[in-house]
């Protein structure tokens, strides 16, 4: 009876020091609350040991620059033309506690506040502003979801037009933004 004791024993030992033993890659943080509360520990990259069932790691993300993905949003412009446009955005995370803390969804935050920027901002522009605004727009876009979403701890770095429709037809930028050049042959 003794010997099942101690090998309970052992094996609990052995399975809490194993899961004290942490390992953050390089290009993401982690957050650790001790005892379900958050005391400003971070967990930077390497091999870190924490204290079995008194600390845990709550949150784990990468700082590095990642995509978010948006479907092709319905749009009304200016002059109440009905576009579709498709844009792509990159952004980070700046500051991890924030983004873990201050928001209880951030994708579905930023998303959302993505939205309601791109529908705000194209209903200012008339269609043919379409065709030659796209850095503006891209621009304005950036600055104005940066302090909106500095509170959580999000920077936006680019925020990119890939095209729009006008009803079926879909612009891209490569048409637009370069000159129609002749194709060289070898």
């Amino acid at each position: 009876m003794y010997q099942y004791f101690l090998m309970v024993l052992f094996a609990i030992t052995g399975v809490s020091l194993a899961n004290s033993v942490k390992i953050v890659r390089q290009g993401d943080e982690a957050l650790v609350e001790i005892f379900g509360k958050y005391d400003r520990k971070k967990l930077e990259p390497g091999l870190t040991f924490l204290i079995p069932f008194v600390e845990t790691v709550a949150y784990k993300q990468t700082l590095r620059e990642q995509i978010l993905r948006l479907p092709p949003q319905e749009c009304t412009t200016r002059d109440r033309v009905a576009v579709t446009v498709d844009f792509i955005v990159y952004w980070r995370i700046i500051d991890l506690e924030k983004a873990s803390y201050k928001v209880q969804n951030l994708k579905e935050a930023m998303l959302n506040m993505l939205i309601l920027s791109i529908r705000t901002h194209i209903a200012t522009l008339a269609v043919e502003e379409l065709y030659t605004a796209r850095n503006q727009i891209n621009n304005a876009l950036v600055q104005e979801l940066d302090t909106t979403t500095d509170p959580w701890g999000v920077k936006f770095t680019r925020v990119e037009l890939r095209d729009f429709a006008i009803g079926s037809k879909v612009i891209q930028p490569t048409s637009i933004d370069r000159k129609d050049t002749p194709k060289m042959r070898a």
